[in-house]
């Protein structure tokens, strides 16, 4: 048998289209790397990250204490916890929203179905950022002051000032009870997949963070109280925090509620007409039957949410909450390293992304069938 010149097989043909694309790839970075040195010299500037020691000179008024002597390096940390105390806060929160919406828009009664379409058609087809605005102008700052705010004395005090609620003081059994609430996930992450029950990997985490929190008694609550002319103690949430926190959940939680839908849908009909035959109701079918064998459909499409989400969050500069995005600004501003400084957000937001996108895969892949596609 003739063998195949080399030049029309299609292995070799493979390697050698990848070998010619990746260095395309690298002369491309290498361009642009000498455009953006060459017009960095032009300016006499360098591409430094040196500025990051020195003294920031500026305040920032959320999130962890910050004094405007201390360097750029701190400065950005700030805006990092502060972008994830609002991103991940929005995750929580959007998708226990988005599955009340979901499972709403199958819902046999007319006023809640019509209800939750409503919700879903507005907040999916008006801009994010426009959101932000009306919740900030509109509504949080439209609140009466603290005096004459809403509020659950104790407990809960909602004003222009923004939002206070208790706050936790860490006890020292902290730390031990956040050790074994992560060996309880991790526990009942192997015991779902040993008895292929999604359910119990669900809700076992739960069952066990509320009973250790009760017998270790992690942390103590600090109550907030109403002053002379403001609220003390607790745990206060801007107004900017608040507003913007409100437009994420709200946003995000009418996707995510049509992805449940759509889940929920995709399930056999025969699942419900067997859980009929069983004499389960409906809210045990949903939650023994129907929501498991979703829970495998919704993760993926869940997932890109969440980084949606906190992509989303730095439109929070628009409002000027104090998030990465708004630090960098800043700080970039200030120096005169606006480049370094996209460079940092660059970096930030897609190692954050990163990571949420191998912990939604990590557990998609832990409660998959196995051989399933």
């Amino acid at each position: 048998m003739e063998k195949i010149p080399f030049y029309r097989d299609t292995r070799y043909i493979s390697i050698l289209l990848q070998i010619i694309f990746l260095v395309l790839v690298i002369a491309a970075l290498v361009i642009l790397g000498l455009n953006m040195t060459r017009s960095l010299e032009r300016q006499n500037l360098s591409f430094s990250f040196s500025f990051l020691t020195g003294p920031a000179g500026f305040q920032i008024a959320e999130g962890p204490a910050f004094d405007p002597s201390e360097s750029y390096l701190k400065a950005f940390w700030v805006g990092i916890v502060n972008t994830l105390r609002v991103g991940l806060t929005g995750i929580v929160l959007a998708t226990i929203l988005g599955f009340v919406i979901g499972i709403s828009r199958l819902s046999s009664n007319w006023l809640v179905n019509r209800l939750a379409f409503f919700y879903v058609e507005f907040f999916r087809n008006t801009p994010l950022l426009v959101q932000i605005f009306f919740f900030y102008i509109a509504v949080v700052l439209q609140l009466p002051a603290a005096k004459q705010g809403y509020n659950i004395p104790g407990w809960f005090y909602l004003s222009n000032a923004g939002m206070t609620i208790p706050g936790l003081i860490p006890t020292a059994n902290s730390w031990t009870y956040v050790l074994l609430v992560l060996a309880g996930v991790a526990g009942s992450v192997f015991l779902a997949r040993a008895i292929k029950n999604n359910l119990v990997g669900v809700l076992l985490p739960l069952v066990l963070a509320v009973v250790g929190w009760l017998i270790l008694k992690p942390f103590g609550i600090d109550h907030p109280e109403l002053g002379n002319f403001r609220v003390t103690g607790g745990s206060t949430l801007s107004a900017e925090f608040t507003a913007l926190l409100v437009a994420l959940v709200l946003y995000t939680s009418a996707f995510t509620g049509e992805i449940v839908r759509g889940a929920i849908q995709a399930i056999d009909k025969g699942q419900w007409e067997a859980s009929r035959s069983l004499g389960l109701n409906y809210g045990q079918t949903l939650q023994l039957i129907i929501v498991p064998q979703a829970l495998r459909i919704l993760v993926p499409p869940l997932g890109n949410q969440y980084l949606n989400l906190m992509k989303n969050s730095s439109l929070a500069v628009a409002i000027a909450y104090p998030d990465v995005f708004n630090v960098a600004s800043t700080a970039g501003n200030q120096s005169g390293n606006n480049l370094q400084a996209m460079t940092i957000i660059l970096v930030v937001y897609l190692t954050i992304s990163l990571i949420i996108s191998m912990l939604i895969n990590l557990y998609n892949r832990s409660f998959n069938i196995r051989g399933a596609r």
